[in-house]
């Protein structure tokens, strides 16, 4: 037994999570955790919002009310959403709750007196757009222009399309991202951690990065040299005061040490459920688990800067591994809720559709090394083809009793047992990668052996096969098709192997419409769900 603990996003509480936000990084945490404790493995799961992201500064102008205020309402959101889908992880962390603000906002302080006694943080002066009349600063998400690695278009200091970062000063064409009456220039100060290149690359390869990542790397210190921002003068925040107060308006980025408190925390949590007597991510030792991050491809240069921050402080708070999914668009354009071209995960869900299927199909298209696309017309044919039509027809079969061509209970012959072990393989190695496509083609090919299988073994136990198979992917299903057929184990491979070989239970056929069946999706009633106003 191995313990885990998994960090799934840190999504900025700015507004409602949408489906690309879930079929990412999301989905992928849960899948992997449910996948963890079958195999036998303690596993905490943790995500938090980033309450004091710029973003959440920008909504809270737009909406007329408080940072903190917008941050707690989009939390409240998030967490019903990860609720209502099965992706709830076991703690999810809001940093303006008074059981977490005290300790994020004291690491931040204690990492940079760390940071500053070591004397890896340097001062870099910087020249900057500002608004002649309140004289903010344009950063972060006041920002926009033009990406100096690429060319697309950018928010902040921030490239969705190639992923860079780069500081506020190298936009091109740089303007305010929304009207201001004049924009002027001015100096400032802003701390920076310096960086080890060769260290930060080798911690990197040591976890096995993919390497376009480790490139997305190179690319960063090519371009911006060896530091990494720790403050910028966005005026809303953690206040920087190490090693001195650099100007009134500096605060910690939340892409720095602010990413490190919010690790923190997760080991806190991870501590707290398993009566640790200490931090693992802060003490290390043989108390500390397997450190696996979901994130989207956009975070990705921050996420492995957090290497760098352990190297340089010493202390074991980055991940063991990096799970970086690229985006999911709809009907081939990107998820954008200012212009409306998005579906809402609440908005799925109050119109009563099944959160499984929709599981299910998000894993299929599972954008893990290439971007993929969310269609209402492939998913509902997917699930009226797969779901509600091949798995239905296994059902049927099985309310109606058909026998397998044994006079009594009898293990699986050697046949199926060689395909059972085949698709189980796959599956536990499409799990250990991440890859949930791949997982969720496992289902499709037992489905598509069920035929033959229930013909050799019988139904039911074919169907409990399915059901551990799809449990990580479709979780209540699997659950309630374990309840009905009256099996003692939660679903599990290593459940559905001993059921295989069992020559002395045998499983009684479920009472006619008794086993939960999924509905044929309308693609138009989904499609509608693209036209929602806000």
């Amino acid at each position: 037994m191995t313990d885990h603990l998994i960090l799934a996003a840190l999504p900025t509480p700015n507004g409602e999570l949408h489906l690309g936000h879930l079929g990412g990084p999301f989905l992928a945490a849960d899948a992997l955790a449910r996948h963890l404790r079958a195999e036998g493995h303690r596993v905490t799961t943790v995500s938090a919002t980033d309450g004091r992201e710029s973003y959440v500064l920008d909504a809270a102008r737009r909406e007329g009310r408080t940072p903190e205020a917008t941050a707690r309402d989009y939390h409240a959101r998030i967490e019903a959403a990860l609720t209502a889908t099965h992706c709830r992880p076991d703690v999810l962390l809001d940093v303006h709750d008074e059981t977490a603000e005290a300790d994020h906002r004291g690491w931040h302080h204690t990492l940079a007196e760390r940071l500053s006694e070591r004397g890896r943080i340097e001062v870099h002066r910087e020249r900057l757009l500002s608004d002649a009349g309140t004289g903010e600063e344009l950063v972060a998400c006041w920002l926009a222009g033009r990406c100096p690695a690429c060319g697309e278009e950018v928010a902040g200091y921030t490239c969705e399309a190639c992923g860079m970062w780069f500081q506020p000063a190298d936009v091109r064409e740089p303007r305010p991202r929304h009207p201001r009456e004049r924009v002027t220039a001015t100096d400032t100060a802003s701390a920076f951690l310096r960086l080890d290149p060769a260290a930060l690359l080798d911690m990197a390869r040591e976890r096995r990065v993919p390497g376009d990542y480790l490139d997305l790397v190179r690319g960063y210190l090519e371009l911006n040299g060896p530091r990494w921002r720790l403050s910028h003068p966005l005026g809303w925040g953690v206040p920087w005061t190490t090693p001195a107060p650099l100007a009134p308006r500096q605060v910690h980025s939340t892409y720095a040490l602010g990413t490190t408190a919010l690790f923190l925390l997760a080991g806190r949590e991870h501590a707290r459920a398993h009566g640790l007597p200490d931090n693992p991510l802060l003490a290390g030792g043989p108390h500390r688990p397997r450190f696996t991050l979901c994130f989207g491809m956009d975070g990705a240069l921050p996420l492995l800067m957090q290497l760098a921050v352990q190297e340089a402080t010493g202390l074991p708070c980055a991940p063991d591994e990096y799970r970086f999914n690229r985006f999911m668009t709809l009907d081939g354009q990107k998820f954008s809720t200012s212009r409306n071209h998005v579906v809402r995960v609440l908005d799925y869900v109050a119109a009563g559709l099944d959160t499984d299927a929709l599981r299910f199909h998000l894993a299929r298209l599972s954008p893990g090394e290439k971007p993929t696309d969310f269609s209402p017309e492939s998913f509902a044919d997917d699930i009226t083809q797969t779901l509600a039509g091949r798995l239905s027809r296994l059902l049927d079969v099985c309310e109606a009793g058909t026998p397998a061509p044994h006079t009594r209970a009898a293990s699986a012959p050697a046949c199926v047992h060689r395909l059972f072990e085949d698709t189980a393989a796959r599956h536990r190695e499409a799990l250990r990668t991440g890859d949930l496509a791949q997982a969720a083609a496992a289902v499709d090919d037992w489905l598509a052996l069920a035929p033959d299988a229930v013909e050799a073994t019988g139904a039911t136990r074919v169907l409990a096969v399915l059901a551990a198979l799809a449990a990580p992917l479709m979780p209540r299903w699997a659950g309630l098709v374990q309840e009905r057929l009256r099996l003692p184990d939660t679903p599990s491979l290593a459940a559905a192997g001993r059921l295989l070989s069992s020559d002395t239970l045998h499983l009684p056929a479920p009472a006619p419409g008794s086993l939960p069946r999924f509905a044929p999706v309308d693609a138009a009633e989904v499609r509608a769900l693209t036209r929602r106003t806000a």
